[in-house]
């Protein structure tokens, strides 16, 4: 028994000197000076990185000091003496100096341009198409232009399965027709001379004649073009099976006739019949040139439904533009 007593009486005193000894310091002394030294260093770095960035200057030593210092809870004389000694030495001075080198050079150096990227169009002729593009919408007469010139009526043909709208044509001093006050055509209608319209114009179609909602009305600007001779640039899309070919549908948007580009709608589309057959294009290829030829305003329906609207026969294309 005084074995087993003597045992719990040590237990007894091994626990309470366990319970009532004092805590070991968490730091050692050595600590607290290399984390205090490595705080520095990442302070110093981040000020030399903004420093070449141009957005601050780089603080000087003493201040660094200070302020660590001043976390630490040092002494200010303490502080005025380690900054006296770390500004001397030659890392800081070429940490500054560095900075300050980085800073300028950046100040002094120009804004760059971001610099503009322009998609280039498919197909082989991608040259060719960055600088061809269908026939732009000239400009409308101005009013005094208009005041100066000579109403007129052209005669203007009957349209299967549309009503007439009227429009105002003006003969202009220089030539041009400018039309209900907004739209410009040039020439005079004749192989010679042919109307030179823009696919705006002919899109201006869609405005009063849509046949699927019983809105069947062209306007006269349209209609009289009907058996004129016109010119028009478009891309072009040939068959794609047949080597030769005496058709083609000259277009607004880029399509390929199968798959890429924007497929064709009645009003900014035309079916060309050409005067003779052409060979040697490309399947699947953009393709671009200038049409002439006899203009037709002809309304092709399937059930209340346009399908085609612009023909033009006795065609030829020019692709030297």
């Amino acid at each position: 028994m005084k074995i087993i007593w003597t045992i719990v009486t040590l237990l007894l005193l091994a626990g309470i000197v366990v319970v009532f000894q004092p805590p070991a310091p968490t730091r050692r002394p050595d600590d607290s000076a290399m984390i205090e030294s490595a705080e520095r260093a990442m302070e110093l770095a981040t000020a030399t990185e903004k420093s070449t960035s141009g957005a601050t200057t780089a603080p000087s030593a003493p201040d660094l000091d200070a302020a660590l210092a001043a976390k630490s809870g040092a002494p200010s004389g303490d502080a005025s003496s380690n900054s006296k000694e770390s500004a001397t030495t030659p890392t800081t001075d070429a940490t500054n100096s560095a900075a300050k080198e980085n800073a300028g050079s950046i100040a002094a150096a120009p804004e760059e341009t971001p610099a503009t990227t322009i998609a280039a169009p498919l197909g082989p002729a991608a040259s060719e198409a960055t600088t061809k593009k269908p026939s732009p919408e000239p400009a409308a007469a101005k009013p005094e232009e208009i005041a100066a010139g000579s109403e007129f009526t052209p005669e203007i043909p009957t349209i299967a399965h549309a009503e007439i709208l009227p429009s105002r044509f003006i003969k202009l001093a220089d030539g041009d027709i400018s039309v209900d006050d907004a739209w410009t055509v040039r020439g005079a209608g004749t192989n010679e001379s042919p109307y030179e319209v823009s696919w705006e114009y002919l899109s201006s179609a869609q405005e009063t004649y849509v046949p699927r909602l019983s809105e069947k009305k062209i306007p006269a600007r349209i209609a009289f073009l009907h058996g004129k001779v016109v010119k028009i640039s478009g891309y072009l899309a040939f068959p794609l099976v047949a080597p030769t070919s005496s058709e083609c549908l000259a277009m607004l948007n880029q399509w390929d006739g199968c798959c890429i580009g924007i497929p064709p709608t009645p009003y900014d589309a035309i079916e060309v019949k050409l005067a003779t057959e052409l060979k040697g294009w490309k399947k699947h290829t953009i393709n671009f040139g200038a049409i002439t030829g006899v203009f037709k305003v002809e309304p092709y329906l399937v059930e209340n439904w346009l399908v085609g609207l612009y023909l033009m026969e006795k065609s030829k294309i020019d692709t030297e533009l």
